[in-house]
């Protein structure tokens, strides 16, 4: 059973559409208008094979040169519906939009989308989430964006989940954490505020993070 097995006639645009994208010589014939949507068949067609996730990647970074933002944005919009509708099924195809993306709000949304539409398991309930955490931990590329979505989430049940990026070298840290454009929430301002504890040289960019978030917060958390 596969997600397009209620389509076919889309089955076959999008069969089309991948095989151009993996093709080094054709998929320069992919036109700007055309890319949204190849990109999309791209993800869908090998969101079951996690070996293939650096083969959609390298065709994403394409995608980024070929298409304007707003196209990419809409590409993510289509893309997520075509997945909530099927009840998470599909979803590693968010993947390349969230990892590859050079726009932070696009690959924030596409982030927060892993986090929310991944289908849970029994094993793992937060699927999207651990998914993100692992990426971040293994990943030196991964960007802001994944951590972004993480913190915006507010759900303190992610907080025990985050703990593992706690060993994360300092260097690394200090970069996501002074790249954070988060809201000041319970579950931002709690992880944030226990790392200079675990790392001392994160003081100042923890506390540059913090003020970061309280200038655009409409509460006041009192942490003390």
């Amino acid at each position: 059973m596969g997600i397009f097995q209620d389509n076919f006639s889309m089955l076959s645009e999008l069969e089309r559409l991948a095989a151009m994208v993996q093709d080094p010589v054709r998929v320069h014939e992919i036109g700007a208008d055309q890319w949204p949507l190849a990109m999309m068949a791209c993800g869908l067609m090998s969101c079951n094979d996690p070996d293939r996730l650096e083969d959609t990647l390298a065709a994403y970074r394409i995608f980024a040169t070929k298409a304007p933002a707003a196209s990419r944005r809409a590409s993510l919009a289509q893309l997520a519906r075509f997945i909530t509708a099927r009840k998470g099924e599909g979803w590693r195809a968010l993947l390349p939009y969230a990892l590859a993306e050079p726009e932070a709000a696009i690959a924030r949304k596409a982030a927060l989308q892993v986090a929310t539409l991944a289908q849970p398991t029994e094993a793992q309930p937060l699927h999207g989430v651990e998914t993100l955490v692992t990426l971040l931990l293994k990943r030196g590329d991964a960007p802001a964006a994944l951590l972004e979505a993480l913190l915006s989430l507010a759900d303190m049940r992610v907080l025990p989940l985050l703990y593992p990026l706690d060993a994360l070298a300092a260097d690394r840290l200090a970069a996501l954490v002074g790249a954070l454009q988060v809201p000041a929430n319970r579950l931002s301002c709690t992880w944030l505020a226990a790392l200079p504890a675990q790392h001392a040289a994160l003081a100042q960019p923890v506390a540059d993070a913090l003020c970061r978030s309280a200038a655009g917060a409409t509460t006041i958390l009192d942490l003390t």
